[in-house]
């Protein structure tokens, strides 16, 4: 085959990789509801765009086909017409993600898209090299599916791309017609919500918890507001549930959000600039700050408190220091009550030292345990789930110190969800 002949199969093949099925992607939206989806689009984007930019939104859904992808699609498509920040190019086929498939592209949006077949490893690396190379992913609701199509429901078949993504499904406890859901806003300060203009608000929509979601790997926006009695009352035992997120990976950027079940939800006004200022950030024109904040997680602020105390004992915090994006605690003292436990929980980027002053407790990190008493000393890996017993008569007392300040802290109750 000559040059000419390879040069046409090549756009030949590029053309049917973004070939739209028609009956899949048809929108069945109504006059009326068209209309609302118009009068809700944001009437200029966030950023100028640095250069012509072009967003591949991908459909295909393996598994539940979500009602509301068409309506994402056209809200995304009139975003683009009525802001002029982006062009959009529509798919549900797979082979758009080889190399000259996606060679077009400043990012793709995974548009309620699930139970995707990556399982060639030369797609794999395809979609890798995309991200890591300095372009950018959206995920809209199902795309926590994309890279799950193993039985149980939250198996993982790729953790690479799950963990980009931020998780994988793992369940829908706060549902579709089941009322009304608090939500916070963890960042109000930040570009990527200035949607809601620092204000909570409750939405009815689906959802979604997440399995593999490291708390300390993404910047949260946007999380259930457990103090509103009917969410939190939901899944009682469930704390902490992000919504919407923003991570590096690589050169490139990731946005999430679970918003984008229902169909009313794109022509939510505040939604729509929520995911039309996520979009430019993945496509590279609105810089935003994508540091996990750490006051977000459960760590303890040394302005805010210096003394801790729990119904197994008590810790006071002796020094800290600025570190990173936090004010962190580094060094503390510990009294653990006699006959008494403190949680079992690991510090997922901080190695830590414990270093008996008196009394005996018997220590459990990992899968062995070690009992320690005055003057004995034990390091904790970084990651690694750990928890101790007072087994002496009188309390037993311990100073700890960490190799960082920021000392994220998470229950291996809260991980195993």
């Amino acid at each position: 085959m000559n040059t000419r002949l390879r040069y046409a199969a090549l756009l030949l093949s590029v053309a049917c990789c973004l070939s739209i099925r028609a009956g899949a992607l048809k929108a069945a939206i109504s006059g009326d509801e068209l209309q609302k989806i118009r009068e809700a689009i944001p009437k200029s984007a966030a950023a100028k765009p640095l250069k012509p930019r072009k967003l591949l939104v991908f459909t295909r859904a393996k598994g539940l086909v979500h009602t509301s992808i068409p309506y994402a699609t056209k809200a995304i498509e009139l975003m683009a017409e009525r802001t002029g920040a982006f062009e959009v190019v529509v798919s549900d086929e797979m082979a758009v993600f080889s190399p000259d498939g996606l060679a077009p592209f400043d990012a793709i949006c995974f548009n309620n898209s699930n139970r995707m077949d990556f399982t060639d490893a030369a797609m794999r690396k395809s979609l890798m090299d995309f991200v890591r190379s300095g372009k950018g992913i959206v995920g809209i609701h199902a795309a926590v599916f994309n890279f799950s199509s193993a039985k149980p429901i939250s198996g993982v078949d790729w953790p690479e791309a799950a963990e980009m993504l931020g998780g994988i499904f793992a369940g829908n406890n706060w549902r579709s017609g089941m009322g009304q859901w608090a939500v916070k806003i963890d960042d109000p300060a930040h570009p990527l919500n200035a949607a809601f203009s620092g204000k909570g608000f409750k939405i009815a929509d689906e959802i979604y918890t997440y399995k593999n979601f490291q708390k300390d790997k993404v910047r949260v926006l946007l999380s259930l507001d457990f103090s509103d009695p009917k969410t939190a009352g939901v899944k009682k035992e469930q704390t902490y549930v992000p919504v919407s997120w923003v991570r590096d990976w690589g050169k490139g950027r990731v946005f999430y959000c679970s918003f984008g079940h229902d169909n009313h939800v794109f022509w939510n006004s505040a939604v729509l600039k929520h995911y039309l200022d996520g979009i430019q950030f993945a496509l590279g024109d609105l810089p935003v700050d994508t540091i996990p904040r750490c006051s977000q997680y459960p760590i303890r602020a040394r302005a805010e408190q210096q003394d801790i105390h729990e119904d197994w004992g008590s810790l006071t915090w002796l020094a800290g220091t600025k570190y990173g994006n936090a004010d962190g605690l580094v060094l503390g003292r510990v009294t653990l009550k006699a006959g008494k436990s403190n949680p079992r929980h690991r510090h997922p980027r901080c190695e830590e030292v414990l270093y008996m002053l008196k009394g005996s407790i018997v220590h459990s990190l990992g899968n062995q345990t070690y009992t320690l008493s005055a003057g004995d000393t034990i390091t904790i890996p970084a990651g690694v789930f750990h928890d101790a017993k007072c087994i002496s008569k009188g309390d037993a007392d311990m100073i700890v110190a960490y190799s960082e300040g920021v000392r994220l802290f998470e229950l291996e109750s809260d991980t195993s969800q």
